[in-house]
């Protein structure tokens, strides 16, 4: 039989980590500025890696699908201030 373990140490193993709290990356040595591991990210990410047809990108390709990502955020905020334009008016 395995180890126990209390019901505390079970409950923080289960939690989401801090790190993977923000789309962003910690600031880190290779430059990437998007959290991968993030819930919402990773999907992205696997479905970039699939087209891209790579077990792991490239720096230029991973460089690209950051590029996507902030694509996509700009495009969120125009469209965010577009609605909220339209309520105020």
């Amino acid at each position: 039989m395995g180890k126990k373990i209390s019901w505390e140490d079970a409950e923080k193993l289960g939690r989401l980590n801090d790190e993977n709290d923000s789309i962003f990356a910690k600031p880190n040595k290779y430059g990437y500025k998007i959290n991968i591991n993030h819930p919402k990210i990773r999907p992205l990410y696997e479905r970039f890696k699939w087209k891209k047809n790579a077990i792991i990108l490239s720096d230029a390709e991973r460089f690209e699908f950051e590029m996507y990502i902030f694509q996509a955020i700009e495009r969120r905020k125009h469209e965010q201030g577009n609605i909220d334009r339209t309520l105020d008016s």
